[in-house]
């Protein structure tokens, strides 16, 4: 249901006032105040000498894009700027009516499900004469939409308009105070502050209801700013709190549903709230008295279901009075609800949505049926998706109804429409979790539940033709628009759609329709695990962005950096990482050839390539660059965020995650920051959105492994439990697309309590994260016997540890198998075969196999030898711990003498990374200590054994004071080779 501009002529019709019509942006009932430092950003945006410029202002819905949009317009009228809000379908008309115009503002609302978005630029291409043009667009995002407008527009052939993007902040801006600046004519007001507004909206909906002034509880928190339509909800909710649900009250009549004209009153009898200027009535500005009342209290982000609720209370008589009642399959809500999805509002459009909903209108009363529909049609967008999301979470077999036959332009409608529910999902949509086991901040988090977006993508993808050529250019609006991220149901429908355009495209497709549908292609089937198959496609849609690039670079360059991009991610997923490297390389020097204009296409491409070129770097063991590359992207992703949040901030969160290979490299104090980060962002972005779940469960993850690497294992051991059960409830929904995901929570939070001694815990859990991966591993092995390997040492270790040691030997025998077949096609396999190699050692030796324990240890100790030379602080770790277990096992050999070179090696990197990282090294540089003592001992020289032995002793006594169940039992065998060595000093020739 797309929002009619103030610039639309309606037919008026009799209808009472709706207090949620209040709520609509158009009818200015609040006064306009707090954005300040948008409106001056605007000012200068228009004051630019560029002929024609865009901008895009981004923000989730009743932020307050429509209205500053409004205001802008209104203000710029009266200095003598032609202003159009361009109705949906009148694109190209717009462009026309403003072609002699010497300064002239279109505003396009709702722009990412304009289809005549492109064809208007291309009139502004062909057309535009002298003065200034600027279109100001709003989305709730940008996304590929608003990227691939750049190619294809002819806007930009052989020339770089300008191109900005802004976000709006729910925030209302407290601290820019602008005065009159006479040259654009836009009087600036002073900033207000939340409450201020609420208490503004309070006086003024009370006024229009004929309602006294209630005082609204409201406690504003900083690290949650409700965004203004929810605060003006707030206040509404509080003035209809003693009403009759249903009654609008004394207030003056509502003509129609005309929209009123910017700069003239809402409806007549109504004080505007200014005639030349925004008005800045706040509480107590009218003389009449009001009655005393309690404060009401509601909380912002609940208030618009308050207000639905008020509506729907009254809407049962009221449609029973018009004829319609309930039939066998639906109601006069749901008739309403479809008809807004749909979004075909005329009494054509209402008949069919009432046929759709199984609702008959009494005999004689039809027309009466469809009146009373589209008088009640909601006008804020936000309230008609929370509508739509109950009902059709209400009513059994709706969605499937209300799908059914449709066009593709109804298709469409429905498509636009549940992709805006899914960015912005209703709160009703978003059930709370009870989980007391929890008892941390997952137990706030949303259920994903039933996906109404999801369900809804999915049918209506699935009823677009795409029989022939003709279908192509309907199908290709689709995949522009809708994100991967739309949720688990609608991501099948989507990538069969983008296999089918790729097909049409091969037949019919230009150059450039070719080379998008093949990009898309590509990253699908790297998706389903065809990552062989990708490639290739990949390599062909660049070849073809290249042909075109050499026509006209400045328009299909950043074209060519999406498909490289593409195909770098295509030669990770096969282990090609020098060739990823290159192509990201060549990303990252094409993008600082765009021209300044062209930041909005430059920046999102070469913040992933650096993004991805840290991952290489990491693959190809180049230490020193991935920090400066992931910094790189984390500061343009940043910025981007700024303009886009919903498009941008789950990759800050990405780069910011990615910081854990400073862990790997043995600085997890400096990756602990962006790993809090990343789960603060996610967190957030959870709450609102249930599709994030999964991404926060991984943050989480990282959060931990950090944490442990730090030593700080009771809050590692916080984050990953909360991480499992996000892992477990996703599993609970959809077990086959989450199996490999709980395997992993599984396993690292098992891997953790072996650690620290918690094996009888560690067991449950490593059995069923291996159980998960031998079947993942039989399904695909390229991609998940890595993992395998992984859980199988995991629990070959904790087996030990119990003393199982014939289980544990199997495990790390299959384990080295897999990982030696893992090395020869790619050598990141390596540092893990060395560590399965020295395991392999301790566990022959737990058997008493000391031959057999000698050449894996070794072999391990000399690969890791040479994997220092190349990443000493990623690496140097590993070696000290096959230094000590070389050293043990030539001790248990009988050959003392020869284990103190090893032994001695290891204690002293081991004292160095317990100086550096204490924590976590100090108990086992005790071990390696320790066994020092004792094969000084065995090697004769009980008096330097005794210093060891003593320091080792007063490092577990330490360790036990904090940790006693841990670590008793490691200070009583210390104290008895103390003892030994001791006895042997006070009597060499009895004690051996």
């Amino acid at each position: 249901m797309s929002r009619p501009g103030p610039d639309e002529v309606r037919s008026p019709g009799a209808r009472e006032t709706s207090p949620a019509a209040l709520l609509a942006p158009e009818r200015e009932v609040v006064p306009f105040t707090g954005r300040g430092r948008e409106l001056a950003d605007l000012r200068a945006w228009l004051r630019s000498r560029d002929p024609v410029a865009l901008r895009l202002v981004c923000g989730l819905g009743g932020v307050g894009k429509t209205r500053l949009t409004l205001e802008l317009g209104r203000r710029l009228r009266r200095t003598g700027w032609t202003v159009v809000h361009v109705p949906p379908g009148a694109e190209v008309a717009a462009v026309a009516a403003v072609a002699t115009a010497r300064r002239a503002l279109l505003v396009v609302d709702d722009a990412g499900h304009r289809l005549g978005l492109p064809a208007m630029l291309d009139a502004v291409a062909a057309g535009r004469g002298r003065g200034r043009l600027r279109i100001l667009c709003t989305a709730r995002t940008g996304g590929l939409w608003w990227r691939r407008l750049r190619w294809t527009s002819t806007l930009w052939a052989g020339r770089t308009p300008s191109v900005t993007q802004m976000a709006l902040d729910p925030a209302l801006d407290r601290t820019v105070g602008v005065t009159s600046d006479p040259a654009p004519g836009l009087e600036m007001d002073r900033s207000e502050d939340d409450r201020t507004l609420l208490d503004a909206a309070a006086t003024r909906f009370a006024r229009v209801l004929g309602r006294p002034v209630p005082e609204v509880a409201f406690q504003p928190t900083p690290d949650h700013r409700p965004r203004a339509l929810d605060l003006q909800a707030t206040a509404l909710a509080a003035v209809l709190g003693g009403d009759e649900p249903g009654y609008a009250g004394p207030g003056p009549a509502m003509p129609g549903r005309d929209r009123p004209r910017p700069g003239g009153p809402p409806w007549p009898g109504f004080e505007s709230p200014g005639a030349d200027g925004p008005g800045t009535y706040g509480p107590g500005t009218d003389d009449e008295e009001t009655d005393e009342q309690s404060p009401e209290t509601t909380d912002p982000a609940r208030a618009l279901e308050t207000v639905l609720d008020h509506e729907r209370a009254g809407w049962a008589r009221s449609a029973a009075e018009a004829g319609l009642v309930a039939g066998p399959g639906g109601s006069a809500e749901a008739a309403l609800a479809t008809t807004m999805l749909v979004g075909d509002t005329s009494a054509a459009g209402v008949r069919a949505a009432l046929r759709r909903a199984g609702v008959q209108p009494a005999e004689g009363r039809a027309d009466a049926a469809v009146a009373w529909v589209r008088a009640h049609l909601l006008e804020v967008p936000r309230l008609a998706e929370l509508l739509v999301s109950r009902v059709l979470a209400e009513q059994e077999g709706l969605i499937a109804a209300c799908t059914r036959d449709l066009s593709t332009q109804e298709a469409f409608g429905v498509l636009a429409f549940a992709t805006g529910m899914g960015l912005d999902r209703p709160a009703t949509d978003r059930s709370v979790t009870n989980v007391p086991a929890l008892g941390g901040p997952a137990a706030d988090l949303p259920l994903a539940g039933r996906d109404i977006p999801g369900e809804l993508i999915a049918a209506a993808a699935s009823a677009l033709p795409d029989d022939g050529p003709d279908d192509l250019a309907g199908l290709m609006r689709v995949t522009r628009r809708l994100p991967r991220s739309a949720g688990a149901l609608a991501v099948p429908v989507l990538d069969r759609l983008t296999h089918r355009v790729a097909q049409l495209a091969a037949v019919v497709g230009d150059q450039a329709t070719q080379g998008e549908a093949m990009t898309d292609l590509g990253l699908v089937l790297i998706a389903e695990g065809e990552a062989d198959v990708a490639v290739p496609v990949l390599q062909e849609a660049v070849g073809l962005w290249r042909g075109l690039a050499w026509t006209d670079e400045e328009r299909y360059r950043p074209a060519l950096c999406t498909a490289l991009n593409n195909l770098g991610t295509g030669y990770w997923a096969v282990g090609r990482h020098v060739d990823a490297l290159a192509v990201q390389e060549e990303v990252i020097a094409l993008c600082g050839r765009f021209p300044a204009g062209d930041a909005p296409w430059a920046d999102a491409e070469h913040a992933l390539a650096l993004q991805n070129a840290g991952v290489s770097y990491t693959e190809l063991g180049r230490v020193g660059d991935i920090e400066a590359a992931q910094r790189a992207a984390l500061g343009i992703y940043r910025r981007l965020a700024q303009g886009d949040p919903v498009q941008y901030e789950p990759r800050v969160a990405a780069v910011l995650g990615n910081f854990e290979a400073l862990t790997e490299s043995g600085r997890p104090e400096e990756a602990l920051p962006a790993n809090a980060e990343a789960v603060a962002i996610r967190r957030r972005l959870a709450a609102a959105r249930p599709e994030h779940l999964g991404e926060l469960a991984w943050s989480l993850g990282q959060l931990g492994t950090t944490l442990e690497a730090l030593g700080r294992y009771e809050e590692a051991g916080s984050v990953l439990v909360e991480a499992l059960q996000i892992q477990r409830r996703l599993a609970a929904e959809n077990v086959r697309g989450t199996r490999a995901d709980l395997a992993g929570a599984l396993s690292a939070l098992g891997a953790l309590y072996s650690t620290t001694g918690r094996a009888d815990e560690s067991l449950r859990l490593e059995r069923e994260a291996l159980e998960i991966r031998r079947e993942l591993a039989r399904e695909h092995p390229e991609r998940y016997l890595h993992y395998l390997a992984h859980s199988l040492s995991n629990l070959g270790v904790t087996y030990a540890r119990r003393g199982r040691y014939d289980e544990a030997v199997l495990l790390e025998e299959e384990a080295v198998g897999i990982r030696r077949n893992l090395a020869r096609r790619n050598a990141r396999s390596l540092k893990y075969l060395a560590q399965s190699l020295s395991n392999l050692g301790v566990r022959y030796a737990d058997l008493g196999r000391f031959d057999e324990a000698l050449p894996p240890t070794q072999e391990s100790v000399d690969m890791l030898r040479r994997l220092v030379r190349d990443q000493p602080e990623k690496y140097r770790a590993g070696l000290a711990e096959a230094l000590a277990n070389l050293g043990a096992t030539l001790l248990d050999l009988g050959k003392p003498a020869e284990a103190l070179r090893p032994m001695r090696e290891a204690v002293a990197m081991r004292r160095q990374l317990a100086v550096e990282n204490p924590d976590k090294h100090r108990p086992d540089l005790a071990l390696t200590v320790s066994n020092l003592a004792s094969a000084l001992s065995a090697a004769g020289d009980n008096v330097a054994a005794l210093g060891h032995a003593r320091e080792a002793v007063e490092m577990r006594r330490r360790l036990a004071a904090d940790l006693p169940e841990r670590y008793r039992a490691e200070l009583e065998r210390s104290r008895g080779v103390l003892a030994r060595i001791e006895a042997a000093i006070r009597n060499p020739t009895t004690v051996r």
